[in-house]
């Protein structure tokens, strides 16, 4: 039989930055991004972990709009932990024996877990100073949280602010918050007391964002200034089928192989691995590890090659409005970026490309010597003497993926490809 094993990448990097008490030690060690974009309408969901001393601390976010109580809300973490997994990278566990047979493809189970929504209103909000350059333009407390929107007109009006309401932001800032208020943008500030807020093995609860804009961007720049080392993020991405596949404009897309041989003892480390050789080659970048056109068939849910989740969304009515996206199909895309704090120059630009039809997503073989006649090592390339399955066809391994797809769609297993990031 066929089996599998999901991956799920963790991500160190969030589109917003901790601020908290003077002095204490914070930081974000893991974040998951949805970005629902329909028409002139962007539907922003955050979920992060936290990690510090502070008992009270806050997360500043630039944001295109004033919002109100109307715009926010929250949603069941295992929405976004069925999205995580539908869309994994795939470990692919292939024999000889069940590789010319027609088998069908099993799935593992869950791996990610998120954080539920609180009903807790009793936070206290942030001080309305407005004797400091900074205009308090809305206010009010949803889910456990206080936002705050602010509009400030100098970089060192809202630190102030910031310290009189009692959080600071990391120093070294003030630069990368002064881009961000000459390009007239407003800052929502979220007061967060761990005390009154569940979390979920150590996840806060998620933030929903709804707001117009008819681009699609992802501010990591602020998140720079409380980022030390590597940074990655994960961002999903739901636009309508019509509109297809997204990409990131203003950054390259990483080189990375799929449908290979993968090596050494440990999956996740092998992951990193080819992520960090294609950060290396290239720099600050993206790999796109699942683009899919989900429609829904009658029965069966969503339509995937291999399954790592249920077909059928947990959301409320079937469709994906719970994620801001009111319709029952979407192209789902989900887009890996890592980068240094020194190499994120911009902000995340990313382009509804149009682009429809495309089914493509991240699987790797796990390693057998019988198979290197069908498959290459994802670091090493074809073996020099490769050993072969004794029912494989007598083609030869220089014919490269043509000799893969041949045996698959003969075998029965539907045909996949090696995939090599365009660039």
């Amino acid at each position: 039989m066929v089996s599998l094993a999901l991956l799920v990448p963790a991500a160190h990097a969030f589109c917003g930055t901790y601020v908290g008490d003077p002095g204490a030690s914070m930081s974000n060690s893991a974040s998951q991004v949805v970005l629902a974009h329909h028409g002139d309408t962007t539907v922003l969901t955050v979920i992060m972990d936290y990690e510090g001393d502070a008992t009270d601390f806050g997360i500043l976010l630039p944001i295109p709009e004033v919002v109100t109580a109307d715009d926010v809300g929250s949603i069941d973490r295992k929405l976004l932990t069925w999205l995580a997994d539908f869309s994994t990278p795939r470990q692919l566990d292939y024999s000889c024996e069940t590789l010319f047979e027609t088998k069908e493809i099993v799935t593992s189970g869950c791996q990610l877990g998120f954080g539920c929504a609180s009903a807790d209103n009793s936070l206290q909000r942030f001080d309305s100073d407005t004797g400091l350059g900074v205009d308090v333009e809305a206010q009010f407390t949803e889910y456990g949280y206080d936002f705050s929107v602010l509009s400030a007109t100098e970089a060192d009006g809202l630190q102030a602010w910031l310290d009189v309401n009692g959080y600071a932001l990391p120093s070294g800032g003030d630069a990368i918050l002064q881009e961000y208020i000459d390009a007239g943008v407003y800052f929502l500030a979220v007061k967060v007391n761990l005390d009154a807020v569940e979390r979920v093995d150590g996840w806060l609860p998620p933030i929903q964002l709804s707001y117009p804009s008819e681009s699609v961007s992802l501010p990591i720049r602020i998140g720079t200034i409380s980022a030390t080392g590597t940074q990655d993020v994960i961002v999903y991405t739901l636009t309508p089928v019509a509109d297809g596949e997204v990409s990131i404009s203003n950054y390259p897309e990483l080189p990375i192989d799929t449908e290979c041989m993968w090596e050494g003892d440990d999956f996740g480390t092998f992951y990193e691995g080819v992520l960090e050789a294609g950060h290396l080659e290239g720099g600050a970048g993206w790999i796109r590890e699942y683009s899919w056109d989900l429609i829904p068939e009658i029965g069966t849910g969503y339509h995937c090659d291999p399954c790592t989740a249920d077909p059928a969304a947990p959301t409320s009515d079937g469709s994906f409005g719970d994620f801001g996206l009111p319709s029952d199909s979407a192209h789902l895309t989900r887009l890996h970026l890592r980068y240094s704090p020194e190499e994120a120059t911009q902000d995340v630009a990313m382009l509804v490309s149009g682009i429809t039809g495309v089914n493509e997503q991240l699987r790797f073989v796990n390693p057998v010597a019988e198979l290197e006649g069908l498959f290459p090592y994802c670091l090493d390339g074809w073996a020099a003497n490769p050993g072969s399955c004794p029912d494989a066809p007598q083609e030869s391994s220089a014919a490269g993926a043509g000799v893969l797809v041949a045996a698959l769609t003969a075998g029965g297993v539907l045909a996949a490809r090696r995939r090599i990031a365009r660039r």
